[in-house]
């Protein structure tokens, strides 16, 4: 049986078997479930005879176990560090199928990113100056509703993109974990068969999570223009209920990419498993996320700092009031720029959720121990 055949049921992954912890076990650092490791060695109690060692702790005696690192991470709870460390490393280890995937997506998102820009912000290509000397404000008006139709639509392109490729990006992880190699085809031929159920695991997920926010906010807004301040109270709540909850509804969904690759799972029992692994530990998830989003972006301003320099026509354009950002060549230069972005810094954020994927099921289900079993198995 080839390795893309037996990459249905992966080695060391899959559902939680029926002998799995109960939600909420936490191994503690370094051991998995007691029954699966036994005693090792240099861990038995001292001899009673007076023996080598009588009387007097052995080698090893109480210490903490050394902790099995096959990879870029070890086989045990997850600190912040080690997330973000592990993230990195996955990129430095594995730059081919990591980049090569980001690069792929990338490339799509680039080009579609670019006709949406392209269209949503031609009429202000073309705005009427004069006509707003005038006090004619319905072109701009439009101009601005184009343009923010075009953001939006550009978010979720983002959105989307950075889900598929989590899901992608997870079988890179999945090896990462065990040490084992991967080659971009290899990685490409096991994310293929799921990729048309990653794109609609996105779309429903996203769907839900911004209707979530547009009915919030449609209600809360509603509320305060019908009442005026008498009801401001009431809607401004509201108002942020719907925002926190959609936020609430991402947190919990955020994992479902990465069970719908490794275990093989369909779309609704991804985003099953992805809630009952974030339950508990919700505060964490969203923090680390928070964080990789914050970390992210700011990276992701830097490397398109240089393109938005060029595009705006001289090496002080960035504080020149009179530099052009909204010509032709300005927008087709930060769509690239974004592109280029995107391939650098989506593997980092992507690898951090599969690496949050792995340590909640060490967390709540052992997973230490099948993949510590499949890391030092023999072929």
């Amino acid at each position: 049986m080839s390795e893309r055949d037996s990459w249905t049921t992966p080695q060391g992954w899959g559902g939680p078997t029926p002998s799995s912890p109960p939600p909420g076990y936490v191994p503690a650092p370094g051991y998995g479930p007691p029954p699966s490791y036994g005693t090792p060695p240099g861990y038995g109690p001292p001899p009673a005879d007076g023996g080598p060692g009588g009387g007097q702790p052995g080698p090893g005696w109480g210490a903490r176990p050394v902790d099995l690192k096959p990879g870029v991470v070890p086989l045990r709870p997850l600190g912040l560090g080690e997330v973000l460390d592990g993230a990195v490393a996955v990129i430095r280890r594995y730059p081919r199928p990591t980049l090569g995937l980001a690069a792929v997506i990338a490339l799509g998102t680039t080009l579609l990113d670019l006709l949406i820009v392209l269209t949503a912000f031609r009429p202000f290509l073309s705005l009427d100056t004069a006509a707003l000397e005038d006090g004619d404000a319905q072109a701009l008006e439009s101009a601005i509703g184009g343009a923010f139709a075009g953001t939006a639509l550009t978010v979720v392109l983002v959105l989307l993109a950075g889900a598929v490729l989590s899901g992608g990006l997870a079988v890179v992880v999945g090896k990462a974990v065990l040490g084992q190699p991967m080659s971009f085809t290899e990685a490409w031929a096991q994310v293929r068969p799921s990729l048309l159920k990653l794109i609609g695991l996105a779309v429903l997920v996203l769907g839900i999570v911004y209707g979530v926010m547009v009915l919030g906010a449609a209600i809360g807004i509603g509320v305060i223009v019908a009442g005026g301040p008498a009801l401001a109270l009431l809607g401004v709540p509201v108002l942020l209920a719907g925002f926190a909850l959609a936020a609430a509804l991402y947190v919990r969904y955020a994992l479902a990419p990465c069970v719908l690759v490794l275990e093989r799972t369909g779309i609704r029992e991804a985003m099953r498993r992805s809630a009952v692994l974030v339950r508990g530990d919700w505060w964490r998830v969203f923090g680390i996320l928070a964080l990789t989003f914050v970390i992210g972006a700011f990276v992701s301003q830097i490397i398109q700092l240089p393109f938005a320099v060029i595009g705006a026509g001289s090496p002080g354009g960035l504080v020149d009031p009179d530099a052009d950002f909204l010509s032709t060549r300005s927008l087709v230069l930060s769509a690239i720029g974004g592109g280029v972005a995107s391939t650098l810094v989506s593997p980092f954020t992507a690898g951090v959720r599969a690496l949050l994927y792995v340590d909640r099921r060490i967390r709540a289900e052992g997973l230490d121990v099948s993949l510590a079993a499949a890391a030092t198995a023999r072929p």
